[in-house]
């Protein structure tokens, strides 16, 4: 074997990383299969649904924040536990068998002993596992940025509705109802059932956003429940909306940043792995030499 086999697998290795890293950076990550993933899994054997409800309930007892559920930012989501730990472990299986096969190709290459192998392939495992933790919470941050803007209009529909003389109540049912965005198909099902069961409509948002960690939806919460005290709140409504746009303003600056910063390494492995590519052919001639 060669010894400028393990040189082009750094070059090919810098240049993979580079692009993949940049393509991810700008376009984001891909969009979730979630239709797919509970079709998946409303049809598993028996033995599987109890491996998974173990696993469940083992997480859920679990205090570190890498081992246990975010049952929030899933339900934010609108995701179940099963799919989110389904995830764990299809993504550990699949790492933990890329480790092994790249293991192998460094074993048979004499770059690597018998005893790193396995170090190697858990690591590949162990790195495979936390990406649905990154994914989730990657997505529920963006959720939770998208759920200010339509709060934003929603505040202001609300103040609309208050403003041609509808009640607390029935403004918030109008207001939600106006729109098929989910988040606002999710506020009117809460105010429904809410009205259906005999709560008041401000401690069903207040619920709800808590649920979801939503601190924004409990806020409307407590403007509602001040205007059912008999406090004209328009004015309020409209600053509050004013407020989270420009949070998402601020938002979508600093995402912006991130995005140019989050650049800055994919271009240097890129360039990089340019250059080991310009410096090979005399490189491997002196390895050789």
């Amino acid at each position: 074997m060669t010894p400028t086999l393990p040189l082009a697998a750094i070059v090919g290795a810098l240049l993979g990383i580079g692009l993949a890293a940049g393509v991810r950076s700008v376009v984001g990550p891909a969009p979730m299969g979630l239709q797919a993933a509970l079709h998946h899994l409303t049809h598993p054997t028996t033995a599987q649904r109890g491996r998974l409800d173990w696993l469940i309930q083992k997480a859920r007892h679990a205090g570190h924040p890498w081992l246990s559920i975010p049952e929030a930012d899933l339900d934010l989501l609108e995701q179940t536990p099963q799919s989110y730990v389904s995830s764990r472990i299809k993504w550990g299986l699949s790492c933990g068998l890329a480790g092994l096969v790249l293991a192998a190709v460094f074993v048979a290459a004499g770059t690597t002993s018998f005893l790193v192998a396995p170090v190697l392939v858990l690591g590949c495992a162990g790195a495979g596992v936390l990406v649905p933790v990154w994914r989730t919470r990657d997505a529920a941050r963006h959720a939770r940025s998208d759920a200010r803007r339509v709060l934003a209009v929603y505040l202001d529909l609300v103040a609309q509705e208050r403003a041609a003389g509808q009640a607390p109540g029935p403004a918030l049912h109008e207001a939600a109802a106006l729109a098929d965005h989910p988040l606002l198909q999710r506020l009117h099902h809460t105010l429904v059932r809410a009205e259906n069961h005999g709560y008041s409509p401000w401690d069903a948002l207040r619920g709800l956003g808590e649920q979801i960690r939503l601190d924004e939806l409990v806020t409307v919460a407590d403007l509602a429940a001040t205007a059912a005290d008999g406090a004209a709140i328009y004015a309020s409504l409209t600053a509050q909306a004013a407020s989270l746009r420009a949070t998402t303003t601020t938002e979508d600056k600093a995402e912006a940043n991130a995005r140019t910063e989050r650049l800055t390494l994919p271009v240097t492995a890129l360039m990089a792995g340019v250059l080991l590519l310009a410096l090979y052919p005399t490189v491997a001639r002196l390895l050789i030499g």
